[in-house]
């Protein structure tokens, strides 16, 4: 969980006053920064809701953004179409991200945003429903910044997302 803090709190977010926090501000400025721009990429309906509800009952502040697969998540990151008001559609501070989807699946939406010089840096964090090795360790050898198994009960997301809204507790 450590990892998921440390991701959130460097993907240059910004207070309110629009000045780069430090670290240490980051964690002590906690209430007042702007809520985190998410991407999450997810092709069950479900398991997008449920992130949306478990954020909200963390009161973790965030604007998620929902797309089905890695083709809608590419057009939604490159401005195209739909997403081609920056203002509806921001890019986002990081992407959350499933693996297995229809069409482009995880795997390889994680080696073209790789591949892309603006994005190439974007935090992305795995969050699926497998257990396996060869998962893990593909992904986080295709560039994914963290790997989570999706927790089994509501109560259980909501505790790794309240981790999100009090970092000084994680020690």
């Amino acid at each position: 969980m450590a990892g998921i803090l440390l991701i959130f709190f460097d993907a240059g977010i910004y207070s309110s006053k629009r000045q780069k926090l430090t670290p240490t501000d980051r964690v002590l400025a906690r209430q007042d920064i702007k809520p985190l721009t998410i991407l999450h990429v997810e092709d069950e309906e479900n398991d997008a809701l449920l992130l949306t509800r478990a954020c909200e009952r963390a009161g973790l502040p965030v604007q998620l953004h929902h797309v089905l697969d890695g083709d809608v998540a590419r057009s939604y990151l490159l401005g195209e179409g739909e997403f081609s008001n920056r203002e509806t559609h921001p890019l986002p501070h990081v992407i959350v991200l499933d693996l297995k989807m229809p069409r482009t699946d995880g795997f390889e939406f994680l080696r073209w945003l790789r591949g892309q010089q603006g994005f190439a840096e974007l935090p992305v964090l795995v969050f699926t429903s497998s257990l396996s090795r060869e998962d893990k360790a593909r992904a986080l050898s295709d560039g994914a910044s963290s790997y989570f198994v999706k927790p089994a009960t509501f109560e259980a997301l909501v505790n790794m997302v309240e981790a999100f809204k009090f970092p000084t507790q994680m020690n």
